[in-house]
């Protein structure tokens, strides 16, 4: 979480909060003072909304022999047709503590310089602009990456150095941030708050190796959560070659991960070069179906009405949200889709962006509208 979104524009705050976090976390020594801490940073989080956890919650959140349904786990399918991935959503007070530990972890701790995603200030824009104007641009993806990572990795990473915690608080810790699977295995789960922030703490090391490897081959490297990218001048790429060697050792036998082959790919000059969904030929930007696939939905809206664009939407874009099996499957609607799609294409092209400033102005369009609309409803 980044204390300058919460708190814009009062840096005196700001700091005193920080310090604030830092003297606690130096003083951790047990169950209780990790509490403490948890409920400051809740504070720094909601402010006057925030609810204090007792210990028995806390209790209650933190343990699978209390409280054996910690989380509740569900599919979604990924974008490859028969392919899905686990969610392992934490229960709601379980996620409440699991926020306020993000924080503290991200005031204390501060990744890798190429570790882009969920890092204060870092986004998958500055990951993108690291790799602009490279003739190479070669992108692998790690498999289970959160699967991969045990809470005994973790545990044994929060007793060493910076973080030399004892072992009760650093017990607490991973139990807070992990979880049981099916087949007993206690694991990152996908879907806490807490478990990005987690990966970049266990990957620091990874990260350190891979940057000094890239330096060496005069290439740059950044990683996203699981999406690592390579750029350079020169081909060092193929299969067979030292780098390929060396980077496959770090990544899969010193460090434990695995290179999914299905998603390694090297994208030329004459290609669209992307880096976590950002294209980098020359300048970043989105790819022309995100644009025509916002122009279609707003399109659709226009013609047809809010209900019957809805419809649409459902039919040929929501199919690919839903779960396979298990309760009902959940709606996206197309305003909120359209919203998110128009944020991120403001942080890519920049909110004086013509092609953004257009596509806004039918949106407000569209909403003002629906809410007009509304309003005579419930008037009614």
């Amino acid at each position: 979480m980044n204390i300058n979104a919460i708190l814009p524009g009062k840096r005196a705050v700001e700091t005193a909060f920080t310090t604030r976090i830092g003297d606690l976390w130096r003083c951790l020594k047990n169950k209780k003072d990790l509490l403490k801490l948890i409920n400051v940073a809740l504070e720094g989080l909601y402010g006057e909304m925030a609810a204090s956890v007792t210990m028995t919650q806390f209790n209650w959140a933190a343990y699978s022999s209390l409280n054996p349904e910690r989380y509740r786990t569900f599919q979604i399918p990924k974008k490859i047709r028969g392919e899905f991935r686990t969610i392992d959503a934490p229960e709601s007070t379980l996620k409440y503590l699991q926020q306020g530990l993000n924080l503290v972890l991200q005031t204390v701790y501060t990744p890798h310089p190429a570790a882009m995603g969920f890092v204060p200030h870092r986004s998958v824009v500055t990951g993108a602009k690291m790799h602009l104007g490279q003739r190479l641009v070669y992108n692998i993806d790690l498999k289970d990456f959160f699967h991969s990572i045990t809470s005994g990795r973790l545990y044994k990473r929060l007793t060493a150095k910076p973080f030399s915690l004892n072992k009760e608080v650093a017990s607490l810790i991973t139990d807070l941030c992990c979880y049981t699977d099916s087949e007993g295995r206690s694991l990152l789960p996908m879907g806490a708050p807490t478990s990005p922030t987690a990966t970049n703490i266990i990957c620091e090391r990874m990260d350190r190796k891979l940057n000094n490897l890239a330096k060496a081959y005069g290439l740059k490297y950044s990683r996203y959560a699981d999406d690592i990218t390579f750029s350079g001048m020169g081909n060092v790429f193929m299969e067979g070659s030292r780098f390929i060697a060396s980077m496959r050792n770090i990544i899969e036998h010193e460090e434990g991960f695995t290179i999914n082959s299905y998603k390694t790919r090297l994208c030329h000059q004459g290609m669209r070069q992307e880096v976590t969904g950002i294209t980098v030929n020359g300048k970043e930007n989105v790819s022309r179906r995100y644009v025509k696939q916002l122009r279609t939905m707003l399109h659709n809206w226009e013609m047809d009405g809010h209900d019957r664009a809805q419809a649409t939407f459902e039919r040929h874009y929501e199919p690919k949200y839903t779960r396979p099996s298990g309760g009902s499957p959940p709606i996206y609607h197309i305003e909120n889709v359209i919203a998110g799609k128009l944020l991120f294409l403001k942080m890519i092209k920049g909110e004086t962006d013509s092609t953004y400033r257009s596509l806004d102005r039918r949106f407000r369009a569209l909403t003002n509208q629906m809410n007009k609309d509304n309003s005579k409803v419930i008037a009614q």
